[in-house]
């Protein structure tokens, strides 16, 4: 028999009923201990559920909350409606919902065993209840982030990139009921990708290249894996884009996706490794390229290089391997028509035979190097010296004077003059050897002095920087002779940083023109690229240091070798007064050799004969030949 309630239980009942019922609609919303105390109290759930809809409560239940609601009492009708309050707007109006059915009976006592059995049900109930919430909150929000993105690319392809990123930055700190989504939730992610895209239709390809980074990062299973990292390897093609997060790429694996995808990914992971000197590391990624790849040529001229400085192989080894893989990228870039590729493949061939004095070979493959090759200026130098070495004079001061052409005027080879010199000291032509002297003194001994003077006055890398850019665009104030700079403007790590500063300061601007309209998050990315321009300007001040005291040395060893020529010059001079030297001029097969201010040649043809001294034929370049002969006692 159920006992009936006091006269003072009842008031309690009824005061309890109207502070919780009764209360202006202004009122806070209910708390879960709350919902609870007002079970206890045995309010029907048509009341409960009334009380929070007027109170716009809102609950987001997690699953220790809703075990423990079912534990005091709570039914199943009044905890979905709490759960159903998850997607509510602060502030909505709610439409008050009617529950049937009459009330419960009173329950009997459930034996131990029961009570476990139920406590277990209602667990699992409401993990249940709560994965169903998750799911379909997740399918919302989704939904809704798909809109955002869709909303800001269609901005960013209009070319309005600033409300793009206004659209998504938004959408990410508004997140949900005012709290901000977390850095690493799903709709963070989309709006990553969003701004990376806006970012990069702008032009502001750092500072898409590092979102971009963010995204590819979050791994290959995410939505725009694939579309980002291919993003991210064209912009890497077009600036100098190489942070150490780079290598977390290694602890993914693209097997599944198409081929075409995997020989790209493989091929980029292996150049940013072997860009870091990880050779050993960056081989295998290489070797996986397939031959059909538009990266294969390339993967194949970076896996002769490393085979080449492989000095755990035998020559033998290191020689078959790297040749094999160059011959690889020059046939590969044949098909591709990729001659860039072919004449770098050229140059790798030429020196891997130069290495090993097989100087005909060497001359074979620089003579392969096409004309219009940025390359061809290293290419005359470099077959220059392997006609010295193998005693060819006649190929070697013609390649010589072809480099003294205004055609190579802005590269600097100090040598030369000393290499003619040792030549006609040689071949005992005093006159010659003098006068190739004097051109090295006047050419190249005079910048030792600015030189020395430059690399004391100078101690912080961006000095050094901006040192050599002042020599070569404002060279009439700058302290450093615009020859000098020379050495560092062929050197491929500074211009490679030189155009990443450059293309660094083009952002700046653009991003200074819209920063009131960027707010926080365009301060944020102007201080970064304040941060990398500083990082890139000293990197490559360390470059143009290193340059400049390695072309110092190099001057400094032509000096002493200079002293050296000239007791050797002093020693002929000797000689030559001593013997007796027909001045005549004598007359050959081709007619009359023309020698004008020191050189005699021949260029072209067997059958033309060519004077000059100032005068270059680009299409004759390497074809100029000398025609002095040894004067000394011996060889007549």
């Amino acid at each position: 028999m159920t006992r009936l309630p006091t006269l003072r239980t009842a008031k309690i009942v009824a005061a309890a009923l109207m502070a919780l019922l009764m209360v202006p609609v202004a009122a806070s919303a209910l708390t879960v201990d709350e919902v609870i105390t007002l079970v206890k109290l045995e309010i029907p759930d048509a009341q409960i559920i009334k009380k929070i809809d007027k109170d716009n409560s809102i609950f987001k239940l997690r699953p220790p909350e809703i075990l423990r609601l079912k534990k005091q009492g709570v039914s199943d009708t009044v905890i979905r409606y709490m759960l159903g309050t998850a997607s509510r707007k602060p502030g909505a109006a709610v439409a008050t919902a009617t529950v049937q059915g009459a009330p419960e009976k009173p329950k009997r006592e459930l034996t131990a065993a029961e009570q476990a059995a139920e406590e277990a049900r209602m667990k699992e109930e409401s993990l249940r209840l709560a994965e169903g919430q998750r799911k379909r909150e997740e399918a919302q929000r989704k939904a809704f982030a798909g809109n955002v993105l869709k909303r800001g690319q269609r901005l960013a392809e209009q070319g309005k990139w600033v409300q793009a990123v206004q659209v998504f930055t938004k959408f990410v700190n508004d997140g949900v009921g005012g709290v901000p989504f977390a850095p690493d939730s799903a709709e963070a992610y989309i709006a990553t990708y969003g701004i990376a895209n806006a970012l990069a239709r702008a032009g502001l390809l750092q500072s898409a290249a590092n979102k971009l980074l963010e995204v590819v990062r979050a791994g290959p299973e995410k939505l725009f894996f694939q579309k980002a990292f291919e993003q991210l390897r064209d912009l890497r093609r077009k600036i100098n884009f190489r942070p150490p997060e780079l290598e977390d790429l290694t602890r993914f694996s693209v097997v599944g996706k198409d081929q075409k995808f995997q020989d790209s990914f493989h091929y980029f992971v292996g150049e940013f490794l072997h860009d870091f000197g990880l050779s050993t590391e960056a081989g295998p990624y290489l070797e996986k390229v397939g031959a059909a790849a538009d990266d294969y040529p390339r993967a194949q001229y970076l896996l002769g290089l490393i085979a080449f400085q492989d000095d755990s192989l035998s020559v033998a080894n290191k020689v078959r391997r790297a040749a094999t893989a160059f011959q690889n990228a020059v046939v590969a870039g044949e098909k591709t028509q990729n001659q860039g590729m072919i004449d770098l493949s050229y140059l790798a061939l030429a020196r891997l035979a130069y290495t090993y004095q097989q100087y005909d070979a060497a001359i074979f493959y620089y003579r392969k190097i096409s004309k219009n090759s940025p390359k061809i200026a290293r290419a005359f130098y470099e077959s220059g010296w392997s006609y010295f070495l193998k005693n060819d004079t006649s190929r070697a001061l013609g390649i010589f004077h072809a480099l003294h052409s205004p055609y190579f005027k802005h590269h600097f080879y100090p040598e030369l003059w000393i290499l003619e010199a040792t030549i006609y000291v040689n071949t005992c032509h005093v006159k010659r050897a003098k006068a190739s002297i004097e051109r090295f003194k006047a050419d190249v001994m005079v910048l030792g002095p600015p030189l020395r003077d430059f690399l004391k006055r100078h101690r912080r890398p961006e000095q050094f920087y901006y040192g050599v850019v002042q020599a070569v665009n404002s060279p009439r104030t700058a302290t450093l002779p615009r020859k000098l700079a020379s050495p560092v403007l062929q050197n491929v790590e500074f211009y490679n940083l030189y155009k990443t500063v450059k293309q660094i300061g083009r952002e700046e601007v653009k991003l200074k023109k819209r920063l009131s309209s960027l707010g926080p998050f365009g301060q944020e990315l102007l201080a970064k690229l304040g941060q990398l321009k500083g990082e890139r300007i000293a990197e490559a001040g360390v470059v143009v240091q290193r340059t400049l005291r390695q072309v110092q040395k190099e001057i400094d060893e032509y000096q002493d070798r200079l002293a050296e020529l000239t007791i050797d010059l002093a020693e002929k001079e000797i000689e030559a007064l001593d013997a007796k030297i027909d001045s005549t001029k004598k007359k050959t097969k081709l007619g009359k050799l023309v020698e004008q201010q020191g050189s005699v040649a021949i260029a072209g043809s067997d059958t033309m004969i060519w004077p000059f001294e100032g005068e270059f034929w680009k299409d004759e370049i390497g074809a100029y030949r000398s025609f002095v002969k040894s004067q000394c006692r011996e060889d007549q």
